[in-house]
């Protein structure tokens, strides 16, 4: 795909669905903001392979006209955007598929990628697209996979949550959390959680541990994280929470009252390193709000 330079600009891929045209138009907010250009990017299935002039001349009738659904997508979607941000300088490109090659592309030293978590395919309605993960695992910028209310997608004065766990790429996440939250204007909180004594048993294992030492070491892995951040975003109000559970369980329990989850695209395990972990695919399958996927670079 031969695109203009998408340095510092936010990409959004375009499919179509409801759900892509919201995450578009929250990309507007998020590029209006910043002042920086966005690039919508619809992608073209690949050309088959065909040995007949017949087959030859229906499959390019068909590309043809794919192109041009493509660019009815693309330009409705722009006027979306412009409707809710004037001065934005939207951009469009068509790109061959698959759809994820085409967003990777175009992300490439992006801001920011944004996707809708379902796409246009009935089956996608009930699954998290194929097209998600796979941007959300490789992606070289911060990936955004977009989930709400498709009717009111804008952001809006709710609070910014953020997974910390004290690694290196959590650390990651926290500095996107002030960002956002500085952007939006908006409230900071910033969730630590651990697993107690329900991990352990109830016997003997679970009765030798000092669980007010443990509650203590926790509370200082999230001061800790949180060290230096409030000095650069001094305006972000921060709310500290500390819990027992799941990590995913005790940030979705966050999420109903937020409007952006922000985590990193793994933990501690660095045998996932490469790959997306348990807590942020979980939130990308459940979490009430767009959630902003940061990865170590």
């Amino acid at each position: 795909m031969s695109t203009p330079s998408t340095r510092k600009a936010v990409v959004a891929g375009v499919d179509g669905s409801d759900t892509a045209a919201a995450a578009a138009r929250w990309a507007g907010a998020v590029a209006a903001r910043i002042d920086a250009p966005l690039h919508l990017v619809h992608s073209m299935p690949s050309e088959g392979i065909f040995y007949s002039e017949a087959a030859v001349l229906i499959q390019s009738q068909m590309m043809d006209q794919l192109r041009k659904d493509g660019e009815k997508v693309l330009a409705d979607v722009a006027d979306l955007v412009r409707a809710d941000h004037p001065d934005v300088e939207v951009q469009s490109f068509i790109g061959p598929g698959p759809a994820a090659s085409a967003v990777l592309e175009a992300a490439d030293d992006a801001r920011v990628a944004v996707l809708g978590a379902t796409g246009a395919g009935a089956i996608e309605n009930f699954l998290l697209g194929s097209t998600v993960v796979r941007v959300a695992n490789h992606a070289s910028c911060p990936v955004v996979v977009w989930r709400g209310d498709t009717s009111n997608p804008l952001p809006d004065h709710r609070p910014v949550v953020v997974g910390v766990d004290g690694s290196e790429l959590s650390s990651t996440a926290v500095r996107y959390a002030f960002e956002y939250a500085q952007l939006f204007g908006t409230p900071l909180i910033a969730v630590h959680s651990w697993i107690g004594d329900a991990a352990l048993g109830v016997g003997a294992t679970a009765a030798l541990v000092d669980w007010d030492a443990v509650a203590e070491s926790e509370s200082a892995v999230l001061a800790e994280s949180l060290a230096g951040w409030h000095e650069k975003y001094p305006d972000v109000e921060v709310r500290r929470v500390i819990d027992r559970g799941p990590a995913a369980k005790v940030l979705l329990s966050h999420l109903p009252d937020a409007q952006l989850a922000v985590v990193g695209s793994h933990g501690r395990n660095q045998f996932t390193a490469a790959l997306l972990g348990s807590t942020s695919q979980n939130l990308l399958h459940n979490a009430p709000c767009p959630v902003l996927v940061a990865r170590k670079i």
